[in-house]
C-alpha cells in the first residue's frame, strides 16, 4: 500500500507543484504511507460514527444532508490537520510542498469519506438515504 499512497499523493501534488523538495525522500518513505493510512482510518471512523453511532444506536436524528456535509467538513479538516502535524513531527520543513500536501490530503479525506458513505450507508437505521437517494 505504500506504493499506492506514494503514487496517489505524488501525482496529485504534481498538479500544483512539479518541483520536489529536498526532503522528498522523507515524504516518499514515511509520510505518504503514514498520513494515507491515518486519513483512511479517520474517514472510516467518522462514517461509522455518522451512520451507525449517531443514526442507529443513539437515535439522535442527525440524518439530514446538512449533518452529513458537516461531518464531511470535519473529515476534510482532520485530514488537513493530520498531514500538517504528522509531517512536522517527522521533521518535514514548512514549505509550499507541505501546504500542497495538506490541500491534497484534505481532498483525499473527503473522497474516502464519500466512498465509505456510499458503501456503508445502506445498513443505517435512519440515515440510509443520506446524502443522496438511489441504488448506491
Amino acid at each position: 500500500m505504500q506504493t499506492f499512497f506514494t503514487s496517489l499523493y505524488s501525482s496529485l501534488i504534481s498538479i500544483f507543484q512539479s518541483q520536489r523538495p529536498a526532503d522528498y525522500g522523507l515524504y516518499k518513505t514515511d509520510l505518504f504511507s503514514l498520513v494515507g493510512w491515518s486519513t483512511l482510518g479517520v474517514a472510516l471512523l467518522l462514517v461509522v460514527a455518522f451512520y451507525y453511532l449517531f443514526n442507529s444506536a443513539l437515535r439522535t436524528g442527525m440524518f439530514r444532508t446538512t449533518h452529513w456535509v458537516l461531518t464531511l467538513a470535519l473529515a476534510a479538516g482532520l485530514g488537513t490537520l493530520l498531514a500538517n502535524t504528522l509531517s512536522k513531527s517527522h521533521g518535514a520543513e514548512s514549505s509550499s510542498y507541505l501546504g500542497y500536501f495538506m490541500v491534497v490530503n484534505m481532498v483525499v479525506a473527503s473522497l474516502w469519506f464519500l466512498l465509505f458513505s456510499v458503501l456503508l450507508k445502506r445498513w443505517s437505521t435512519y440515515a440510509r438515504t443520506t446524502p443522496f437517494v438511489g441504488p448506491f
